[in-house]
């Protein structure tokens, strides 16, 4: 389970990387757009569409993670840090559709975009440097 913790980390960390990616995509296919004629909401969407999508793929990776720190009694900052990280998830989910009608709201799905990304960093980090230094944490007892 650690094994699969430590790849997973990393999984996600690349995903948030990507994620970024498809949100500038969508900013600047938009922008494209609009320079050849006026743009109607669906095309916005349709530029958006792939980071929204993933956006929910990454909740999935996220609730794995918890899901194998909780079973392989990875102990509690593992745990914590993967429960942080859903957490922060799933409120981005909610900020970019709240965003969408209130956009000034989306000042807090980029600022929890930055959030995500250097917690999903730092875990991926931890969990790595953690395994070669040999400071594993201890697994929860059993009981």
């Amino acid at each position: 389970m650690r094994s699969t913790f430590r790849y997973l980390t990393s999984v996600l960390f690349v995903a948030v990387v990507v994620q970024v990616a498809l949100a500038a995509f969508g900013a600047f296919d938009a922008v494209h757009k609009s320079k050849h004629a006026p743009i109607a909401h669906k095309t916005i969407d349709n530029g958006f569409g792939p980071h929204a999508l993933f956006g929910y793929i990454i909740i999935i990776v996220m609730l794995v993670l918890l899901i194998v720190a909780a079973a392989g009694r990875l102990g509690p900052t593992s745990i914590r840090f993967a429960g942080g990280l859903l957490l922060a998830g799933i409120i981005q989910a909610i900020l970019g559709s709240i965003s969408e009608n209130a956009p000034g709201v989306g000042v807090l799905h980029g600022i929890n975009a930055l959030v995500i990304f250097s917690l999903s960093g730092l875990l991926a980090h931890r969990t790595w440097t953690a395994e070669r230094r040999g400071n594993t944490p201890a697994a929860a007892p059993a009981g």
